[in-house]
């Protein structure tokens, strides 16, 4: 197999993103089943077959799309294969790690991370310039044991182990360990500040979608002397921006809204006799100055937040939450007053079983979708005009 190497990707020969450019705005999938790959053009409904664009007969272990779909790659017991074409599918470039076993790309597709069970030079972790092949960065064995939980057992990875900053940046990227985020840049691969950012306890930390800023969560220690904490953190200055501390809180989910305006954190905090548990919201105003933090809860306490998802664009969220049989979902509108902001609701709607929201990525239409085995139902709403689905 004849490998393609160079220096950008123009000297790839190929035009990358060709399948953007078909005149009936079909887009490509793919079907890996034993040695076959297939790629096929998404004809549409009514078609009874899918047209074939390329087919291989390859020993792989697996295939997978590229972020934006730039490339494909097929991982092999010697390393990973990177293709890419307009007609058919050429071999670009080849990663050399053995047993690879799990594969991410940064955000914007310039990096390919490869994860080996092993390899003959004792590199757990590696990060490919898709571009070049060249090997960016390389992790041992014993310097990844923290980082994966346990690199000799695959299983046990949380992948993916790097998290990249902001959207088709690659600038920075970040990867937790025990009371520490080690927060790298791309121009020489190296630590910011040659030291982690020490953070004790931390949880869970996630990148703003538009600027270099890490939301982090700490959690209350074992004796509930210190608060949980969630913390905004500018990079690379590792600036503390805005800092929220949470009485009883051991774990949440944050939500950033796409375009990096808004942080909601949904958490279970205890209530006043710790016999039970209710869920709350915090919610951060990036782009307003101060940061200011305002508490968000529903009308009734009681309900069970089964989804949360911010307006991809606008100021406007969903919520699904349930209280015994019953099933709503409700709409509510962030309202700036006075460097201060409110959530005003704009509907609460009965809903039958659904699990997931998803918006346009316009926004103003929203689809709920049932949870898995619950019949696998559709709803469709026109938000702007709250009407029925």
């Amino acid at each position: 197999m004849e490998v393609v190497t160079g220096s950008s990707s123009s000297s790839f020969g190929v035009h990358l993103q060709h399948w953007l450019t078909d005149k009936r705005a079909r887009d490509q999938f793919l079907i890996q089943c034993s040695v076959d790959l297939e790629i096929y053009w998404n004809i549409g409904a009514g078609h009874l077959k899918p047209e074939l664009f390329d087919h291989r007969t390859i020993f792989l272990e697996s295939a997978m799309w590229s972020p934006s779909g730039t490339f494909l790659t097929t991982t092999l017991k010697t390393g990973t294969v990177i293709w890419g074409g307009a007609t058919f599918f050429k071999p670009l470039m080849f990663c050399d790690h053995n047993m690879v076993k799990l594969i991410d790309f940064s955000v914007g597709e310039k990096y390919l991370v490869s994860c080996s069970e092993y390899d003959r030079k004792g590199a757990a972790l590696k990060i490919f310039d898709v571009k070049s092949g060249e090997v960016k960065m390389a992790i041992e064995r014993s310097q990844g044991e923290n980082a994966t939980g346990e690199i000799g057992g695959i299983s046990h990875v949380a992948w993916p182990i790097f998290r990249w900053s902001r959207r088709n940046d690659d600038k920075y990227f970040a990867r937790i360990e025990k009371n520490a985020i080690y927060i790298y840049e791309t121009k020489t691969f190296g630590l910011i500040d040659n030291e982690p950012l020490k953070a004790e306890n931390v949880m869970d930390f996630c990148w703003s979608p538009t600027d270099p800023v890490i939301a982090l969560f700490d959690p209350t220690d074992a004796d509930e002397m210190q608060p949980a904490r969630v913390s905004l953190i500018h990079v690379p200055n590792k600036e503390e921006l805005k800092k929220k501390n949470l009485n009883g809180v051991r774990d949440c989910k944050m939500f950033w809204q796409s375009n990096g305006e808004y942080l909601a954190v949904l958490f279970n905090q205890f209530n006043g006799t710790r016999s039970t548990t209710y869920q709350r919201f915090v919610i951060f105003g990036i782009k307003d100055p101060g940061i200011p933090v305002e508490e968000f809860e529903l009308e009734n306490e009681n309900d069970m937040i089964i989804a949360f998802s911010w307006e991809p664009i606008g100021q406007r969220f969903a919520v699904i939450h349930a209280l015994d049989q019953r099933q709503n979902v409700s709409f509510y509108s962030v309202i700036k007053a006075h460097n201060r902001f409110q959530f005003s609701k704009l509907v609460t709607l009965e809903v039958e079983q659904a699990g997931s929201l998803h918006w346009s990525p316009a926004g103003r239409f929203i689809l709920l979708a049932a949870m898995r085995g619950c019949g696998g139902g559709l709803i469709f709403f026109d938000v702007d005009a709250l009407g029925e689905p």
